[in-house]
């Protein structure tokens, strides 16, 4: 009988004072927690799977979303997300998923910031057509005194 009192006393102090041991998230998970927030609209949420320089970002994204139409937002609210891939690499990681409202694969990165996986939430992940390289002919040019100059399709100015 002591021994057994023994056992569950020591049990008893193991998950009282070890309950922080837990395994911390891996990518796949805070991914997914991450768009389920977004989805959500609860960017307070996804702040806390996002790294420190995407938070901002996510003020904006929540700006912005608050204008879209209540169609826009309901399609939002009924999404779908499949985690498909994985690649870790040191302290980086790219998640690739699959969403219902687009056959394309996405990807979100991320990286390890106090030794938990948060997502390196950026414009380009936002919009990539920013990252697409302007067309010589819908360029608009900078002068050294900043006037804005439209090319014409012949390319003068």
């Amino acid at each position: 009988m002591n021994r057994l009192s023994f056992l569950l006393i020591s049990l008893l102090l193991a998950t009282v004072f070890f309950p922080g041991c837990k395994k911390s998230p891996g990518p796949n998970q805070v991914a997914m927690k991450f768009l389920t927030a977004i989805q959500e609209s609860n960017y307070t949420e996804a702040k806390n799977y996002a790294t420190d320089d995407s938070k901002a970002m996510l003020d904006a994204l929540s700006s912005f979303q608050k204008m879209l139409p209540a169609s826009s937002q309901e399609k939002i609210k009924n999404e779908k997300f499949a985690i498909k891939n994985v690649e870790i690499k040191d302290s980086f990681a790219i998640v690739t998923y699959d969403s219902n409202m687009d056959t394309t694969g996405k990807t979100l990165k991320l990286k390890k910031e106090n030794g938990q996986w948060k997502v390196a939430f950026t414009k380009e992940t936002i919009l990539p057509e920013l990252n697409k390289p302007l067309n010589e002919n819908d360029s608009t040019l900078m002068t050294p005194d900043s006037t804005l100059l439209q090319n014409d399709s012949s390319g003068a100015h």
